[in-house]
């Protein structure tokens, strides 16, 4: 039966009230994590394919003034993973590749009778390889020395992807050179490069116009330049780390819209068949399908959402992408000045307002008002500039358990652990019935040389969580290593 014209209006009218509502909803979010976070990139998030909000701040090429706009590229890192994912499932769909082959039936010059040649490409697909990874935090020195150099695919294997493996095939554990190894079978299976096969499996069917695998070399229109924060507060250019180091598992660039795109050709079914897809979300151990986090997130009240989502980071980006199974949203934010916790955390909060939960405006950083003190002044200064702040009793700084916790590892990782322990200490007389933060300040006392204190912090964990697996095996080692 035809609807009268009148209602049909009416209801038109209302839905797109209720989209300008929530746009409007998100802005006041995302600006406030601009504003309160320095967030620099851009925002999209999308239903159905479709736009519902978009937004761009900070600056692209800060050098020459030049603003990030809707369309800024950006490098997306290890959200470069789904995107391989997907196009050596859509290489098994269509024959050229088998999931349940190993890597020495494509690889065999460098892998046939080694046991990471013994390796399935569906453990490669969801990090049950065992292979040897390579050092997961920037500040070894693999990231300064070696990473600077370019490599052939085929040369980067030989010397840094060995055949013998760092652990049993089966258990689960984040790899970036399985999908490194991806890229080089997909190669051996088309006679083409990674970057051909991602254009014609991947870009062209979904639309993507302005992504691609970076290489250093190619001018990129648009493309934003990531930077990091210096200790100081100043942002600086990112170090170096050759693109061919990347590759097929963080090596390539896009833009918000072509993701966007990249999600309705999935959701279409242009790129996978349902099948297919099911395969890649199915968890196959520690929330990780084939190339996808996958998550249900609390976002409702009457059952939880399930999600599939990446993050990505390379020096200077950072990047996540999540995609709604249910209702079809789409989320991403790209950021070129190399803030982890604050993309994520955004991504949370726009999730939440989406579907209807309220959400707190973030607050100012404690970490970026604290951290150039401490550089520029000493410990005894930021001590001084906590108590001066009125950090505690304040409402315009983020003194959560999770915010102080990563401050105090983030000094940890920098070699400063008693700037570390006492912002741990701050979190204990914060938070004293967290067995979390306890364990951290034990792990920093530790560090520091102090064991009658790691020792205290980790009995005081057990007392709170007893069986807190962490704590009992510290102890342990703690009583049989001599002092």
């Amino acid at each position: 039966m035809q609807k009268p014209i009148g209602l049909i209006c009416a209801v038109v009218l209302a839905l797109s009230a209720a989209v300008n509502a929530q746009a409007s909803t998100l802005e006041q979010l995302v600006r406030a994590y601009a504003e309160q976070r320095d967030f620099s990139g851009v925002v999209l998030v999308a239903r159905d394919g479709q736009p519902i909000y978009q937004a761009a701040f900070g600056m692209a090429q800060p050098a020459w003034k030049v603003a990030v706009t809707d369309d800024s590229v950006f490098r997306i890192g290890s959200l470069s993973k789904p995107l391989t994912a997907t196009l050596v499932m859509r290489l098994a769909e269509i024959g050229r590749l088998n999931l349940d082959e190993t890597v020495a039936t494509y690889l065999p010059a460098a892998y046939a009778g080694t046991d990471a040649g013994k390796i399935t490409v569906r453990q490669l697909l969801a990090h049950t390889s065992g292979l040897a990874d390579l050092p997961s935090r920037y500040t070894d020195p693999f990231w300064s020395k070696d990473a600077r150099r370019h490599y052939t695919p085929k040369e980067f294997a030989s010397e840094w992807i060995p055949g013998a493996l760092a652990s049993e095939p089966g258990i689960w554990r984040y790899n970036n050179n399985g999908y490194y190894l991806l890229g080089m079978i997909v190669e051996a299976a088309t006679g083409k490069s990674y970057a051909e096969n991602m254009k014609q499996y991947i870009f062209a069917p979904a639309g993507m116009q302005d992504s691609g695998v970076f290489d250093g070399r190619t001018i990129i229109a648009k493309l934003a330049q990531g930077t990091v924060q210096a200790d100081d507060g100043t942002r600086l250019m990112p170090p170096y780390i050759d693109p061919s180091v990347s590759y097929s598992a963080a090596g390539l660039y896009s833009t918000a819209l072509d993701l966007v795109r990249f999600d309705a050709a999935l959701a279409g079914g242009r790129l996978l068949n349902q099948t297919s897809q099911r395969d890649m979300f199915t968890n196959r151990g520690k929330g990780y399908g084939y190339g996808w986090e996958v998550e249900d997130w609390a976002v409702r009240k009457d059952a939880p959402l399930p999600v599939v989502l990446h993050t990505g980071s390379v020096p200077g980006y950072q990047s996540i992408f999540v995609r709604s199974l249910s209702d079809h949203v789409a989320i991403v934010i790209l950021d070129n000045a190399w803030q982890g916790a604050t993309v994520v955390a955004m991504a949370r909060d726009i999730a939440d307002l989406v579907h209807g939960k309220a959400v707190a405006l973030p607050r100012r950083s404690l970490q970026a008002a604290l951290g150039p003190i401490l550089f520029r002044e000493g410990l005894d200064a930021m001590r001084a500039a906590y108590i001066r702040l009125g950090v505690r009793e304040s409402t315009m700084y983020d003194v959560s358990e999770s915010a102080l916790n990563a401050f105090g590892y983030s000094l940890l990782r920098k070699g400063q652990p008693e700037a570390a322990i006492q912002v741990f200490r701050w979190n204990a007389e914060a938070y004293p019935l967290s067995h979390n933060v306890h364990d951290s300040l034990a792990e920093a006392l530790l560090a520091s040389g102090d064991r009658e204190g790691a020792r205290a912090g980790y009995a005081r964990v057990l007392a709170l969580d007893p069986g807190n697996r962490h704590a009992t095996e510290e102890l342990e080692k703690l009583r049989h290593t001599p002092p």
